[in-house]
């Protein structure tokens, strides 16, 4: 294994320099980028065995559109994506987004730097990943969501009443009352409960893609 050359792609500094040491230390040769304009630099310069790469990184290109770019750049490169992300569906690319032969760990899910050695060595080997695809663990968060409810919880959390996602959706508002009410019950938010259940239904939902605070820290299993 000594020798053999990643790129970390991850716009949180702390966690990408956590990474970056925890890899070093089990004898890769580590590079690093917070963007995908620095990334594909490094993709260039580098010609890394394989990429770590983050879906959600700021604005501009995401992780997939990196992935797509990294197969005509770098088609040999082996691909684990690290996100919060439970899978795929929760994307702008939707679920068909994640390309084929690749790892997909979730951070909060990781329990050591181990267990990410384990996916990167089995993606650079060519060997089955199916161990280290957490976008497939019916127990990921989120999992019992239908894509309809998610299209749905996402227009909401942009603060669209139901008659706009209605009217975007082109259904009823009865229709988007049952999706909400249905996604909500998902979710574990009780109908019956005192204040607005469609805020705690977002809310709810934003943390379980990871785009809210929650009890969780992204970098605590990375050690």
């Amino acid at each position: 294994m000594l020798g053999r050359s990643l790129l970390v792609v991850e716009d949180n500094s702390l966690l990408r320099e956590l990474l970056a040491t925890a890899l070093e230390a089990r004898d890769f040769v580590v590079h690093t980028a917070a963007s995908v304009a620095d990334a594909r630099r490094c993709v260039l310069r580098f010609d890394p065995d394989c990429v770590i790469l983050d879906i959600e990184l700021g604005p501009g290109p995401n992780g997939f559109d990196f992935a797509d770019m990294l197969r005509e750049m770098s088609p040999h490169a082996a691909v684990v994506f690290l996100t919060n992300l439970p899978d795929p569906r929760f994307s702008d690319h939707g679920a068909d987004g994640l390309p084929t032969g690749v790892a997909y760990l979730r951070k909060t899910a990781l329990s050591d730097v181990d267990a990410l050695v384990e996916a990167l060595d089995a993606a650079m080997r060519g060997c089955d990943l199916r161990r280290h695809r957490h976008d497939q663990d019916s127990g990921r968060p989120l999992a019992s969501l239908t894509q309809k409810q998610i299209d749905v919880m996402f227009l909401a959390a942009e603060g669209k009443s139901n008659s706009q996602i209605a009217a975007d959706r082109g259904i009823s508002v009865k229709a988007v009352e049952d999706l909400l009410s249905r996604a909500a019950s998902v979710l574990g938010v009780d109908a019956g409960q005192d204040g607005n259940v469609r805020v705690a239904a977002v809310r709810r939902f934003l943390e379980g893609i990871g785009a809210a605070p929650s009890n969780e820290h992204d970098h605590n299993s990375v050690s």
